[in-house]
Parts: structure tokens; sequence; C-alpha cells
């Protein structure tokens, strides 16, 4: 008799199917675990370079600490006043070679969110285009501790010296913004605005984040070193410091 070939039964092809879905999936995961190693290598660099740049600036100003935001909202028009030049984005970028943030609103906003600007953290999902247009975003923010009003209520520029544990006290963090995955639930103030709590540390390479600290080191460190799971700095200040004493 004639022979004619056997074809899949469902239950091979179901078999099949299940293998390359397996597969699929782990070679999925093997590449998003070797991005995110990039990146956080990357973001590491990235920090220690803006670190640098921090300590270059303190030694410049005689010990002066940059502002944590401009006077006024945050948007390009406003970071390009002069009032608003000694602000942590714009001084520390210049002296890295680059733009400030409030040149960059004046020539090309997209300029922020390209991998050869220093305050371009990769692996950060930044906002559309049409979000950034009127508000510059940032994945690095400033210490909000660190910068308190005179009594007439005016912010006043701290000081290096009022610091009393440089190699301990943290000066800028990544910082959460609104699409980035809260390792902590207490979490709050992914916004993207330039300054930042422990709250607001955004671990995200591979559940770890940068910290800068005073003397210019930057280091991954864990959310849950930071911050109790009720959202509360961990005291006593041991290891990680955000006040001046």
């Amino acid at each position: 008799m004639k022979q004619y070939p056997r074809g899949f039964t469902l239950i091979e092809m179901l078999i099949v199917v299940a293998i390359v879905v397996s597969l699929a999936a782990i070679g999925f995961s093997v590449m998003k675990s070797s991005r995110q190693k990039a990146d956080q290598a990357a973001a590491l660099q990235k920090m220690k370079s803006l670190g640098a740049a921090f300590a270059t600036y303190t030694t410049d100003k005689n010990g002066l600490l940059p502002f944590e935001d401009a006077s006024g909202s945050d948007d390009w028009v406003n970071a390009a006043k002069p009032e608003n030049q000694e602000t942590w984005y714009n001084a520390l970028p210049r002296l890295m070679g680059a733009q400030s943030v409030g040149e960059i609103g004046v020539v090309d906003p997209e300029i922020l969110y390209r991998d050869t600007h220093p305050l371009y953290i990769p692996g950060a999902p930044y906002p559309g285009k049409n979000k950034r247009a009127s508000n510059p975003t940032f994945a690095v923010g400033m210490n909000s501790r660190l910068q308190r009003k005179d009594e007439s209520g005016i912010k006043q520029q701290g000081r290096l010296e009022q610091i009393q544990e440089p190699a301990k006290t943290v000066v800028l963090l990544e910082r959460g913004l609104p699409d980035d995955k809260k390792t902590i639930s207490a979490q709050g103030g992914f916004d993207g605005s330039p300054k930042a709590g422990a709250k607001a540390f955004a671990a995200r390479h591979n559940q770890k984040g940068c910290l800068i600290y005073a003397d210019g080191h930057a280091e991954l460190r864990r959310a849950s070193e930071l911050i109790t799971v009720g959202g509360a700095i961990i005291t006593p200040q041991r290891d990680i410091v955000w006040t001046m004493n």
C-alpha cells in the first residue's frame, strides 16, 4: 500500500510551542538582565563624573554648594535666567564641558535626553516629547535637606564645612520619574523635579540606584538601605546621612 508521511499530532504541536515559548522567555530574561547591567555600569560612571564636578564646584566656590533648584518653577525659561545659573543642573554640566539646562532650553530641549549629556541616565523612563517640551525632566536630583531659607525666607547656598560627615552625606541621587517602578510601596515624589529626598530614590538598575556624596564619590545602593518600609529615613543615620549634622 502507498505510504503517506505522518503529520504532527495536536499534543506534539503543543509541546513544540511550549518549548519555543520557554526558550523565548529565557532569552528575553537574559537580554533584559544584560541590558540592566549595562545601564547600571553606565549610570554609575555618569554619577561618578557628576560627583567629580560637584567636588570641583565646591573647591572653586570656596566651599559653597550649588542651589538645589531655580528661583520660581524649574521650566526651561526660568532655568535660563541669570539668577538661576548657580543651580546644580546649570553649574555642574558647565564644569563638565557640556551645555547647562538653561542653555539647552534655548537651543534644543532634546539635548538633555541624549546619552552624550552628563545628566542623561541610561535606563531611566523619560516621558515622551510632548511632556518634556515644556519642562526639563530630571532622573537625578539634589538632596533637598541641604538647603535652607534664612530668616527673611530666602534660600541660601549651603556650605561644605557645614556638613559634618562628607563621605556619608548624600548630595545627589538617582531620583524617580513618573514611570519608574517603586521598590518600596511607601516611596513617593517620583515627579522628575531637580531636587529629591530619600523617598524619591530610584533603584532602577537591578534593584539598585546611584548616590553621590559630599566628598564627590558615588556608589550603588538599594532603596531598603535608605528608607524603612513605611518610607521614613533609616535612623540613626550611620552609613547614609541626609542632613548637615
